[in-house]
């Protein structure tokens, strides 16, 4: 028994959206010849379309939207003198915008560098300062103690108060202000007579 294999079926292709309305893509589609032709340069359907946002088959299988775009895009457009020369100018208006840039950014990146470099500098001085000031409050508390608690030891409590207070007035921190090594050595000789004091 032989089998007919000659039956045709039925395509069932999944259909997309609706095409949008017929005047909605007329002005997408004459929009956008428009902006072509503004830029000034050859431009071809498949511009036109992609710019309109439709399909090249739609304007192709559209006589209305053929005839919009005509023949505009079919070949090299030449660039009036005027607009050629505008171009140009922007260009050149770009480039040396692009020149300045570059240079403010490379003397800003040397400027950081600048900066890092005294930062790291101060920070070893800060190092070296804090060095220093410790050294110099460990020499004090020991001489200082030794030689003041003797002289202390023998005054009566009411004189080592006066000389306590003549003292703090001589050796206050705020007088070195701007050494501040000095400022450290006196606020760890003022707590060696404040505690002597007692």
């Amino acid at each position: 028994m032989c089998q007919n294999n000659n039956v045709k079926t039925k395509d069932y292709r999944a259909r997309g959206p609706k095409p949008s309305d017929p005047d909605t893509r007329a002005e997408s589609v004459a929009s956008a010849v428009k902006a072509l032709e503004r830029i000034g340069a050859a431009f071809s359907v498949a511009d036109v379309a992609e710019r309109a946002g439709i399909s090249r088959a739609t304007i192709y299988r559209s006589p209305s939207l053929r005839a919009l775009v005509g023949a505009k895009g079919d070949g090299p457009r030449t660039v009036a003198a005027a607009d050629h020369e505008k171009l140009e100018q922007r260009c050149q208006n770009l480039k040396t915008r692009a020149s300045d840039l570059r240079r403010r950014l490379a003397e800003s990146e040397a400027g950081w560098e600048e900066m890092r470099e005294r930062a790291l500098a101060a920070e070893q001085k800060l190092a070296a300062a804090e060095r220093r000031v410790e050294s110099l409050s460990s020499l004090a508390r020991g001489a200082a103690g030794g030689a003041l608690g003797a002289v202390a030891s023998r005054l009566e409590a009411e004189e080592r108060r006066r000389a306590r207070r003549i003292l703090a007035r001589a050796l206050h921190p705020d007088l070195f202000a701007q050494d501040h090594a000095t400022a450290a050595l006196a606020t760890e000789l003022l707590k060696t007579l404040n505690a002597l004091a007692e």
